[in-house]
């Protein structure tokens, strides 16, 4: 393992990222971190020239455009369930998958995807509509919910009732609270219920005075602090805060706590602010986005995002944003 710096305090003020590292992350070596890089980091326009132009390049990726193959077979008619359900290399993880590096219901086998899930999962949902109990694996319901918000059934009333139900288990202390709090996020705030908004509370509550301060404590396991893209069921300090940047209100964002974490993420980039992608994938996922032990645009993606929330980003050296009509 590469020797990695001392978590030290941050200093005040937005984080540096050198130039190169944005150029790096907007390379068309990779189609779709690029596209992820102008939308998310740089906050490009959805009419954006630059921000089309990567979008419609997005399935030159590799890892896209082979995991959309496989989708497509996993959704065919007479597949089975374990086609649909298998971690990690069932339908609905491989749609996971693809909306967590920037796919969305544009893509037409992604959009059939969530066909196919509410197709699924409809005895489960009429069950929570009629305030029945409802047995479910709610890893893959959960999953499956986080991919339809992000493919355009984020307002479906179907999908909101189930957010709601994984909220009910989660204040009753039976959730994942990284996992719920990425779903609830990619929830409109105007269209959650008001239990989702008191999990969201009671969630991030709980990462803050509990789960971050165990991850960060001595002797701790190592893996937490480990980025790993995508996570599937596993999680890292990485996904801990990016779950919290989704939904922590300004107020919140000065904890102890999360100073610490920040410092600690901060402390496994190397000198250009770049993250190593130190876990393997999970096990089964046929496609392989990236290598482990070696530079990861996707965690550096994630960790930038992460900073920018809290802290903010300069680029040192860069021009300045262009003027906008």
């Amino acid at each position: 393992m590469r020797h990695r710096r001392a978590a030290r305090p941050l200093p005040e003020g937005p984080f540096a990222v050198p130039l190169s590292t944005i150029d790096w992350l907007v390379s068309r070596e990779s189609p779709a971190a690029r596209y992820v890089a102008l939308r998310d980091l740089l906050g490009r326009p959805p009419k954006d020239p630059d921000l089309r132009r990567a979008k419609q390049g997005f399935q030159r990726e590799p890892f896209v455009r082979e995991a959309l193959a496989l989708l497509r077979a996993r959704l065919a008619p007479g597949a089975g369930a374990a086609a649909l359900e298998r971690r990690y290399d069932g339908g609905v993880w491989l749609a996971l998958f693809l909306t967590e590096v920037g796919a969305d219901g544009a893509l037409l086998h992604l959009h059939h995807a969530g066909d196919v899930l509410l197709a699924r999962w409809e005895k489960t949902l009429v069950a929570i509509e009629r305030h029945e109990e409802a047995d479910l694996d709610a890893a893959l319901f959960r999953a499956a919910l986080r991919v339809l918000s992000r493919i355009g059934w984020e307002r479906d009333a179907r999908v909101l009732e189930g957010a709601d139900a994984l909220a009910a288990r989660a204040l009753a202390g039976r959730g994942r609270t990284e996992k719920d709090l990425l779903l609830f996020a990619s929830l409109p705030e105007g269209v959650r219920s008001e239990r989702v908004s008191r999990a969201i509370s009671f969630l991030s509550a709980r990462l803050l005075e509990a789960e971050l301060p165990a991850a960060l404590a001595p002797g701790a396991p190592e893996e937490l602090l480990m980025p790993g893209f995508p996570c599937g069921d596993e999680t890292d300090l990485v996904e801990m805060l990016f779950a919290l940047a989704s939904v922590l209100p300004a107020e919140s964002r000065h904890e102890p706590v999360l100073s610490r974490a920040l410092a600690q993420l901060a402390a496994r980039a190397d000198h250009r602010a770049r993250w190593t992608l130190e876990r393997p994938r999970p096990e089964r996922l046929p496609v392989a986005l990236e290598r482990t032990g070696e530079l990861s645009r996707w965690v550096t993606l994630r960790a930038l995002a992460i900073l920018q929330r809290f802290r903010g980003l300069e680029v040192p050296g860069a021009p300045p944003p262009r003027r906008r009509p």
